[in-house]
């Protein structure tokens, strides 16, 4: 196959993407009919995955356009980054300076990126460009030639003269492959660390449709990945480039798996329970009993009583460790045995050893989350709940992260990320510093609206903190999950 890539030439760190419309475009092929001579198998299996090198065959790609091969490796962000295994589709976002000149660069496909490295115009999601590929261009024939575009007209080729797809110049040029080259350099830094969270932050490709609503778990995670690659390998090249959120300084957590640990081990109600009071007492001896008689007050109040607390003066390791407690034995009688934490919902832990620091890390992003909603709440004046999910399958908390088979051969190794805990414990100490009296851990007005109006508990609600004397109304508050 020879295809001609006419005066439209390659711009430097061009992603496949932009690089299959163009050829389309100047040959009059549909994307697709050009994939089918590029496949590097006859009849894959799988639906085709344009971005990844793996699938379709880049040397060819080169020789047909007649491009030198380092370049159009470039255009392929799975030769650049380490890429999940099998994605349906990937949601196309573009800078409206790039677009202008024809371009898409092969690094808007990183979630990372949420900018224009090179314009900082913030790259915006079409569910046409996202469709391209398959559906192909829309072709109109003129008595000067033709022209293909797409309906969103984001893509726009003449064969009389673009207006749209024009060549970038020299110095437009200069400066992708400048920045571009800078921006390869940092993800191979990053990905040399062998870092699973740096790993996760610098290969999660923008996979999800256009659709209303927001990502911001998602972003939170990764930006968690992010500070860590930072401090690690240095500033990314173009400001405001990645929107970090500030986050809790992170600890890492390894367990690694024994088999000769997994095969002793019944998962029976008698030793779990074992378990869970051994770790039951290393918490409390750990973080809780510094704060004793805050958590015996905690513990004093009634179910409806704990719904009145005061986020500006509440103990958040006592009311973290209370929850805990809640939500492994959510729903549960005492005779059926302990909730266990699974890393996610598709996992369970095998040994003690995982057992126990799933607990452990469970506890830990409760707190996190306690202690971060405190925060949060003395700032906006707002109100939070503990949620406890009554699920008999328990995953990790939103505050942190579990990576299975991270660095390792065995895919039941456990790698787990959470907020440190000393810093935590300076969060906690500074705050019943300033109280004066145990008691102020219940918000007075919060208190009579609980106890005396007609005030409905949720269910699922185990601990709801307000802030001073203000309540909050009009919409549904945050609440930390629990279990």
């Amino acid at each position: 196959m020879k295809l001609t890539y006419g005066r439209f030439n390659h711009i430097p760190f061009e992603s496949s993407w932009a690089i299959l419309l163009k050829a389309s475009a100047l040959n009059l092929a549909s994307p697709l009919q050009l994939l089918s001579e590029l496949f590097r198998t006859q009849q894959p299996s799988y639906r085709s995955q344009y971005w990844r090198a793996c699938d379709v065959d880049d040397a060819k790609l080169a020789a047909a356009l007649s491009l030198p091969y380092p370049a159009i490796r470039r255009a392929f962000i799975d030769n650049l980054v380490e890429c999940p295994p099998r994605m349906s589709t990937v949601c196309i976002r573009h800078c409206a300076k790039c677009v202008a000149v024809g371009y898409h660069s092969v690094f808007f496909f990183l979630q990372i990126i949420k900018r224009c490295p090179w314009h900082d115009e913030l790259l915006e999601p079409c569910s046409h460009c996202s469709n391209a590929i398959v559906r192909g261009l829309v072709v109109t024939h003129a008595p000067a030639g033709f022209s293909s575009k797409m309906r969103c007209s984001h893509f726009l080729f003449d064969s009389a003269g673009s207006v749209r797809l024009i060549c970038a110049t020299p110095d437009q040029t200069r400066k992708y492959a400048e920045l571009g080259a800078r921006i390869e350099a940092w993800l191979d830094a990053a990905g040399a660390m062998q870092s699973p969270l740096v790993n996760y932050a610098i290969s999660s490709l923008h996979a999800t449709k256009v659709k209303s609503g927001n990502n911001d778990e998602e972003d939170r995670l990764i930006n968690i990945g992010l500070n860590f690659a930072v401090i690690a390998v240095g500033r990314f090249p173009a400001p405001n480039a990645i929107n970090l959120i500030p986050s809790p300084r992170y600890e890492m957590t390894r367990v690694t798996y024994s088999a000769q640990e997994a095969a002793g081990f019944e998962f029976s109600a008698r030793q779990v329970f074992l378990l869970y009071r051994c770790v039951r007492r290393y918490l409390y001896n750990a973080y809780v009993r510094p704060h004793a008689s805050c958590y015996r007050y905690l513990s004093s109040l009634s179910a409806r009583g704990r719904h009145g607390l005061d986020c500006q003066c509440a103990c958040a390791v006592s009311a973290a460790f209370l929850a805990w407690r809640a939500a492994l034995h959510y729903r549960f009688a005492e005779e059926e045995g302990i909730n266990l934490v699974a890393p996610n919902w598709h996992d369970r832990p095998s040994t003690p050893r995982q057992t126990m620091a799933l607990w452990i890390t469970h506890f830990y992003a409760i707190w996190s989350g306690i202690e971060l909603m405190c925060t949060a709440c003395n700032r906006d004046l707002d109100r939070f709940s503990v949620e406890l999910s009554g699920s008999a399958s328990l995953v990790l908390g939103a505050e942190a992260i579990s990576i299975i088979g991270a660095g390792s051969r065995l895919s039941s190794d456990l790698t787990c990320w959470h907020a440190c805990p000393e810093l935590l414990s300076r969060c906690t100490d500074k705050r019943c510093g300033m109280r004066l009296r145990v008691s102020d851990q219940s918000n007075f007005r919060a208190h009579e609206t609980v106890e005396f109006w007609r005030y409905v508990p949720e269910p699922a609600t185990f601990l709801r903190f307000w802030y001073g004397d203000h309540i909050k109304v009009g919409r549904p508050s945050p609440f930390v999950a629990a279990g």
